[in-house]
């Protein structure tokens, strides 16, 4: 067992206090709709279906904290829970609530000294989204957590220019994490929703920005990618063969490939090795994916029994996420 701070960089949250209002009209949102369910909640956005229940890890906060403890975490980044983003919000309505969202994922945070929020922001306006990240940034907040993609937009669509100008001006983390847009037909079958889905809509995601050179093109911006890249560090040689045959349509994927930085959300040995060795042990930061049973729930043990050197190991542990962050073992931000 290593001695190393370690520092989980991966974990969602949904503000306990902030559903309950919604529910009870308290707070409101006319194109958000909170309804109780059993022990928990489901959300509504613009006259849509509702949301699978909140999932109750991610309102407990005395199960966090457990969970903290048992697995030897000191600190723990919490961004939202992707379902409840409201991408698909009118852009004003989008906004107050990304905000609120933002402001509620802070006051949880703040009384467990050993969270760490990101915001949100509106994806579904661009502008507004950027204006959004750069008040995260100076409201202290390291950054943001956004999906890999909203509505029919994706990232690398030149409407986001703002939001990556306003992450590389402000040095912001951008937390890329997959949401629920690629799941076609034919995952339905097998929790291929989760086992699988997940992963190509990140990889897609990711293969067009690298094509686009987004972060080559703004290099403070720190992207930070859930789920190990999901196939983008195996696919590598490939996108790099198909940018040698087609130079003048697509960026060179390895300039922007070290730009990114990966969790640990792997579970096999074997794996992180190998995007240990791809990406470099400091592109590679400790995630667990709390509290959703397709994360990693044990997330320190995958770290200590892969063949690393031993600082390798503590820079993935919590060493390279302290800095990315600006956490330490004192509780700065």
């Amino acid at each position: 067992m290593t001695s190393q701070f370690v520092i989980d960089v991966h974990a969602h949250l949904a503000p306990r206090e902030l559903l309950a209002g919604l529910a009870a009209g308290r707070e409101r949102f006319p194109g958000i709709e909170v309804r109780p369910h059993e022990s928990t909640y489901t959300v509504s956005f613009a006259g849509g279906k509702p949301t699978r229940p909140v999932a109750p890890g991610l309102l407990d906060p005395d199960r966090r904290g457990r969970w903290l403890t048992e697995q030897g975490v000191h600190r723990q980044v919490v961004g939202g829970w992707l379902d409840i983003f409201g991408y698909d919000l009118p852009a004003a309505e989008g906004a107050g609530w990304a905000e609120t969202l933002t402001g509620a994922l802070r006051e949880t945070a703040a009384a467990d000294e050993r969270l760490v929020a990101l915001g949100t922001v509106a994806l579904q306006d661009p502008g507004g989204a950027a204006t959004a990240l750069a008040a995260c940034r100076a409201a202290g907040l390291p950054g943001v957590m956004i999906a890999t993609r909203a509505g029919g937009r994706e990232l690398d669509d030149p409407a986001y220019t703002p939001v990556w100008e306003a992450a590389d001006d402000t040095g912001a983390v951008v937390f890329l994490h997959p949401g629920f847009a690629g799941a076609g037909a034919r995952y339905q079958d097998f929790g291929l929703v989760n086992g699988l889905a997940r992963l190509e809509d990140s990889t897609v995601t990711l293969a067009r920005l690298l094509y686009a050179g987004v972060p080559a093109r703004f290099p403070r911006a720190r992207i930070v990618v859930a789920h190990g890249g999901a196939a983008l560090p195996y696919a590598l040689g490939r996108l790099v063969r198909n940018h040698v045959l087609h130079p003048e349509t697509t960026a060179d994927p390895l300039e922007s490939f070290a730009r990114l930085y990966f969790d640990s959300v792997v579970f096999d040995p074997p794996t992180l090795e190998f995007l240990a060795a791809k990406a470099g042990p400091g592109r590679v930061l400790l995630g667990s994916d709390y509290p959703f049973p397709i994360g990693d729930l044990a997330p320190r043990d995958v770290v200590e029994r892969a063949d690393l050197k031993d600082g390798d190991r503590d820079a993935i542990l919590g060493g390279t996420a302290a800095g990315l962050f600006g956490i330490g073992p004192g509780g700065a931000r």
